[in-house]
Parts: structure tokens; sequence; C-alpha cells
């Protein structure tokens, strides 16, 4: 109770760690659905990397997931550049946790058997503005490949 009071006199919010988490989960998956939409091909394997690559990562339900990828794709339509997501991904997660994500775009992009030039080049400015350098880029790409082969 005293917290309770104590927030509102603060101006903290006790649900900021939860929506902290849900900034993050939803800029992560929006930018996994920029990747998905930007051939102009809507393939259901990418959206299948997308949906284990969210679940798994954030540990949610498959009806949590459904409703963040749904959410994601409005955000993302919604949006006027990359960096309200970037930014997010940024001041959220380690330099190996964004080479994670950069590794995870890329299974995005290559879940229909190719890479479309517009993805790699979306991938690119991705990774320079989550601050991965171009030899994590290509490692990340590398490691993407890697593990479809497996």
């Amino acid at each position: 109770m005293f917290n309770a009071i104590k927030a509102l006199f603060t101006g903290q919010d006790q649900a900021e760690p939860q929506k902290k988490k849900h900034d993050i989960s939803l800029a992560v998956t929006a930018m996994m659905i920029e990747i998905m939409r930007i051939d102009g091909k809507l393939e259901s394997a990418e959206r299948q990397v997308i949906f284990q690559a969210i679940e798994k990562r954030f540990d949610l339900s498959h009806d949590e997931v459904e409703t963040l990828i749904a959410e994601a794709s409005k955000a993302q339509s919604e949006s006027t550049d990359l960096h309200q997501f970037t930014s997010l991904i940024n001041q959220q997660f380690s330099t190996e946790e964004r080479i994670d994500i950069l590794k995870e775009l890329w299974l995005v992009a290559m879940a229909d058997g190719e890479i479309d030039p517009y993805e790699e080049q979306l991938i690119r400015r991705v990774a320079g503005l989550i601050g991965v350098y171009h030899g994590e880029f290509i490692q990340a790409k590398i490691d993407a490949r890697e593990s479809i082969t497996d």
C-alpha cells in the first residue's frame, strides 16, 4: 500500500518493468516484420520463423505471440522510420544480444530460400543503427545460414 502511494506521488509506475518488456518485444517483432514485408512477398515460412524466434526470445505463449505479432505489425506499418524500434533495442540489449537479433533477422530473410537485395540492405541498415560492426554483421549472416543447414 505504501509503495502504491509513494509511486503515485513520485510518478513511478509499478507496471514499468512489464511495459519495458512489452516495448522491447514489440520493437524486435516489428523489425522482423519489416524484414518479412520489405521484399513485397509475405511468406508463411518467414512468419513461422518470426513466431518461433519471438516465442523463444521472450518466453511467450502461443496466444501472446499472436497478439504481439498483430500489435507489432500495426506499429511497423504506422512507423515512419526504424529509429523508434532500434533505439529501444540499443537501450535494452547488450552487444551480444543485438548480434543475436541480427541473426534472427537473417533467419527471417532466409526463410523463403533466398535473400532479397532489399532484405539484405535493410538488415545492413539495422546493423548500423543497433551498433553492430560489419564483421559481426557478416558473422551473424554466416551463423544464420549454418543454423539452417544443421
